[in-house]
């Protein structure tokens, strides 16, 4: 079955019922292999959290596709975290103590995961954790030898942000910051804090929200009063595209707005997205090895006129370098299965990309800042714009 027409045509309910169906289980003699995939699918994360499934999904299916995983078919167990963290923490407890998966693969919003990671950490499955930025997963699980993080982690991010404003000319002075008051927005502003700061541009607003909230006109008229050369905000898919809108509406228009992909497209900004700048793990007009292939190859399993996101493309990495250990381990044996994913390189829509240390002590952690990428939204399409050498457009500053 595709998932992805199934998705199209039945909606989120009738996904999580096929989550239950077995993978073609009676063509192999062997049970499936079980992998618990927990995302919001509802809420204010269902943005990214549903292209984060289509990708695992897409990754799965591949396998599947080509006879399976050591002979035997992988099956998701697919449950929706609702974006919430007692939600997300029972789901967690329940792949681990009674469905007995042999991974989890997902999770997306810093906080539901840590509630989640905190309620599965004692059963020490093997956790590649898809989404969520925040500095205090890293703290608290990043040493764990279960625990593999494929998105960059917040700090990283920071630095990526202070470089490329670093590459505008003529060079910004001022940055105001919005960000939505859980782990992962009090995060980015902490650590803009310290990369901005030692770059010597001077913060003139930190301003928290609410994720999900209907009205950010007070943010936007405190903007509007500050004239900052540069609008950092820091939110969800649906909070990026309020801002931008109600900015519209209230004819508020900073000189440049900059915003951190979460699982939306260009084309939901409507006329109200040209000139905002979304940094970034990936974006499909960026210059990398095998990429126009993988491009071709998924395009042809998503419905028609999906767009192929940063989040989607993180979904599949987590689930391709997890098939990819399993397949090199020979073995369903977990220490031997993460000794292997310890040790490999992995050819991806990333590039090239290993779990490695992190600079702040993490032992699994699978992109950085060097993976970051700008792109612009013109009034139809997009530019990638930093770094150069992964650039196809010029950055239009000001954009107002």
């Amino acid at each position: 079955m595709n998932i992805f027409k199934f998705l199209k045509t039945t909606g989120v309910a009738a996904l999580l019922s096929f989550a239950a169906l077995p993978f073609a289980s009676a063509q192999s003699a062997s049970e499936p292999i079980k992998i618990g995939v927990p995302l919001p699918l509802t809420g204010p994360l269902a943005g990214g959290g549903r292209m984060i499934l289509a990708g695992i999904q897409y990754a799965a299916d591949e396998a599947n596709g080509q006879g399976g995983v050591l002979g035997r078919k992988i099956q998701l167990l697919i449950e929706d975290t609702k974006s919430e963290p007692n939600t997300a923490a029972g789901i967690a407890a329940k792949m681990t103590s009674q469905d007995k998966v042999f991974a989890i693969v997902g999770g997306y919003g810093s906080t539901p995961d840590f509630a989640m990671l905190q309620a599965v950490k004692r059963y020490k499955p093997i956790f590649v954790h898809v989404g969520s930025s925040a500095v205090k997963l890293e703290e608290t699980f990043g040493a764990e030898p279960w625990y593999y993080h494929v998105y960059i982690v917040d700090y990283m991010r920071q630095k990526g942000v202070t470089s490329f404003l670093n590459s505008i000319t003529p060079r910004p002075k001022t940055v105001a910051i919005a960000y939505e008051d859980g782990l992962y927005g009090s995060d980015a502003v902490k650590f803009s804090d310290e990369y901005l700061g030692k770059a010597s541009y001077k913060i003139v607003m930190k301003e928290p929200f609410k994720a999900g909230s209907p009205d950010l006109s007070p943010i936007l008229n405190r903007v509007k009063a500050l004239n900052p050369d540069v609008f950092f905000f820091v939110g969800y898919s649906g909070d990026n595209i309020q801002i931008a809108r109600q900015a519209h509406e209230l004819k508020i228009n900073p000189k440049l707005t900059l915003i951190i992909a979460a699982g939306e497209k260009r084309e939901d900004f409507g006329n109200f997205g040209n000139g905002i700048a979304v940094i970034g793990e990936w974006a499909p007009e960026q210059k990398i090895e095998g990429l126009d292939a993988f491009l071709k190859r998924i395009t042809l399993a998503l419905p028609a006129n999906t767009k192929v996101l940063p989040t989607l493309v993180m979904g599949y990495t987590g689930m391709f370098t997890l098939i990819q250990s399993i397949k090199k381990a020979n073995t369903l044996d977990h220490n031997k299965v993460m000794t292997a994913m310890d040790g490999s390189t992995f050819a991806t829509p990333f590039g090239q990309v290993s779990y490695k240390d992190s600079e702040r002590g993490g032992k699994h952690q699978l992109l950085s800042e060097k993976n970051l990428v700008v792109w612009q939204y013109r009034k139809t399409g997009q530019e990638v714009v930093w770094p150069i050498g992964k650039a196809n457009g010029k950055l239009v500053y000001p954009s107002n």
